[in-house]
């Protein structure tokens, strides 16, 4: 897992309610602007502005997913075991395993998605831009799905007193 240990990762960075906008955020903005991409990139001229708009959604997702990346629930899922606490142990598990369903479902309905479109003529990467396209999403995915289950389901510190 990607892990940038902050100082302020610990105990400060985003609070919940930033960290739940933040990831769904990025989970969304990403494949938005890549299938606007791919819609775009077979046409010619015309299409300037709905591929800056595509690109600009990537970078959104991207600006979004930063900050998450440092924060203390990133700490938990990518930090090493020993470094952990039990509870926070516990809420790795936790993540980990339902990043892991997530992500396996989405490669699942992936897979299923190219058999019927190797059949029918839909969209299906060929180019490199378009493979790095979809590798740069599996990599945002698997980084920040367990994230984001912390963030939706813990409760912020601060308002649990």
């Amino acid at each position: 897992m990607i892990f940038y240990r902050s100082p302020a990762s610990k105990t400060g960075g985003p609070s919940g309610a930033t960290l739940r906008l933040l990831t769904s955020l990025a989970l969304v903005a990403y494949p938005i602007g890549g299938a606007i991409l791919a819609v775009s990139s077979g046409s010619q001229g015309g299409l300037f502005s709905l591929k800056l708009f595509g690109l600009g959604m990537i970078l959104v997702a991207v600006l979004a997913a930063a900050p998450v990346l440092g924060s203390r629930l990133q700490r938990i899922v990518g930090d090493n075991v020993g470094e952990l606490d039990e509870m926070e142990r516990q809420l790795r598990f936790k993540a980990l395993s339902w990043g892991y369903s997530a992500f396996t479902a989405l490669a699942l309905l992936t897979i299923v998605y190219v058999g019927i479109a190797t059949d029918t003529g839909l969209w299906l990467p060929r180019s490199f831009d378009a493979w790095n396209a979809v590798f740069w999403g599996a990599f945002l995915y698997a980084s920040l799905l367990p994230t984001a289950f912390l963030a939706w389901t813990l409760k912020d510190p601060d308002r649990e007193a």
